[in-house]
């Protein structure tokens, strides 16, 4: 054993030139390989996350048009529909947004919850009738309070204030000494538009940022001059909390049917999320398992012209075999020494592969989903494999091939 590592070492140093060659164009097609597969596997990681995740997430519905002047779903309209109303969680929202002559805005969501909703979205029971503030709207209501006490006559803020009462025209909107302040879990929560350009989720409301009221008070602003001025959108966020079953995703069409022909000037459809997320990664995935399957040929054809390089190397050097085996070498031995001179070929080429794909995979990146590449030791091991099948395939095919020459008859050249 030590004598053929000894011969596999010299021929090796003896035949560097070559090899240096071998193990580089090895080198940049494992590195390829190992790269893909680390980026595929990465992939169908994240793929696999979103389908884990399609279980757990409501399905939205979605709604485009002309309807800033209308809320896209009324409490009448679910009302109307009794079995949505256990199962839909509704979210109508107005952005309030005022500036003053200093150009400093002041900006909220003022949303309506009823008291089964508030329970869904926060866990808790609400107290009768309270008021609850995300900190960041706490703390741009206090901001405006403050502007609006030293207002000049270029200021128009729409609002204006009784001590801590905050009025917009005649009605009132929020007394700030009794408002509960959402925590910073609370505050943490984030929402997704009802819009369907957001409906990817590059776009949420986070609550930090809404005065929540109860869903009563809701009518009551809806004729306000003052209140149409400042919160001109009316907004709805609705998520269907059933399962994804066949039955009812029919029961969502349904009532967006009925929703269609009581607002005609909206278009209703059901935005799914993590599905629309699942199919796009999907698709992502195929140019990335082109590349691997092209890495693969690569390899393969590699490995094919290897086989005629080392098929031509040993056979220039049958006679020094022939001379061995004379000697009382083996044919295990000489495979031995054939092998380690392949393996040490490879495997040098499978080091730089590792240590150059190791610096490529954390750049690579799937910005339709917001991938980067991960190491993965699955990788490694898969590379570890193919260096020993190539290094035995090649020695093995390499020593057939020439090993149908006759020794004795090669002896006799000598």
């Amino acid at each position: 054993m030590r004598y053929s590592a000894e011969k596999a070492g010299f021929h090796f140093i003896h035949n560097k030139g070559k090899y240096s060659v071998l193990i580089l164009v090895y080198a940049i097609s494992i590195t390829a390989f190992m790269s893909c597969l680390n980026l595929s596997l990465s992939c169908a990681g994240q793929l696999q996350a979103i389908r884990n995740q399609t279980k757990a997430e409501d399905v939205e519905l979605s709604f485009s048009g002309a309807f800033g002047q209308e809320y896209a779903i009324t409490p009448q309209d679910i009302k109307d529909y009794p079995e949505m109303e256990e199962k839909l969680f509704y979210f109508p929202y107005r952005d309030s947004d005022t500036m003053d002559s200093d150009w400093n805005e002041y900006s909220y969501h003022c949303c309506f919850l009823s008291d089964a909703d508030f329970v869904k979205l926060f866990g808790m029971e609400r107290e009768t009738g309270a008021v609850y503030i995300g900190q960041d709207a706490y703390d741009t209501l206090n901001e405006l309070k403050a502007r609006a006490a030293l207002q000049n006559e270029y200021d128009y803020l729409s609002y204006y204030f009784e001590g801590d009462t905050a009025y917009l025209g005649e009605q009132q909107i929020v007394d700030l000494t009794k408002v509960h302040l959402l925590d910073e879990a609370q505050g943490g929560i984030c929402l997704n538009s009802s819009m369907p350009m957001f409906s990817m989720g590059e776009d949420q409301i986070r609550l930090s940022d809404c005065l929540i009221l109860p869903l009563e008070r809701m009518e009551r602003m809806e004729n306000e001059d003052a209140i149409a001025l400042v919160m001109i959108n009316k907004c709805v966020i609705a998520s269907y909390q059933g399962e994804r079953n066949d039955e009812n995703i029919t029961e969502l069409m349904a009532f967006c049917r009925l929703l269609a022909e009581r607002h005609p000037g909206i278009q209703y459809g059901i935005s799914d999320r993590m599905l629309s997320l699942e199919k796009s990664a999907s698709d992502l995935m195929i140019p990335y398992q082109s590349l691997l399957l092209a890495a693969v040929s690569m390899l393969l054809i590699i490995m094919t012209g290897m086989i005629g390089v080392f098929i031509l190397i040993l056979h220039r050097r049958k006679k020094e075999q022939a001379v061995s085996l004379a000697y009382g070498a083996t044919k295990g031995q000489i495979f031995i020494e054939v092998f380690l001179e392949v393996f040490l070929c490879f495997a040098v080429g499978g080091l730089l592969a590792g240590a150059a794909a190791w610096y490529v995979t954390p750049r690579l990146r799937i910005t339709g989903i917001g991938l980067t590449g991960a190491w993965h030791s699955l990788t490694a091991w898969c590379a570890v494999g193919i260096t020993l099948m190539e290094a035995f395939g090649i020695s093995g095919i390499a020593l057939a091939v020439v090993g149908r020459e006759n020794v004795a008859g090669t002896l006799k050249e000598l």
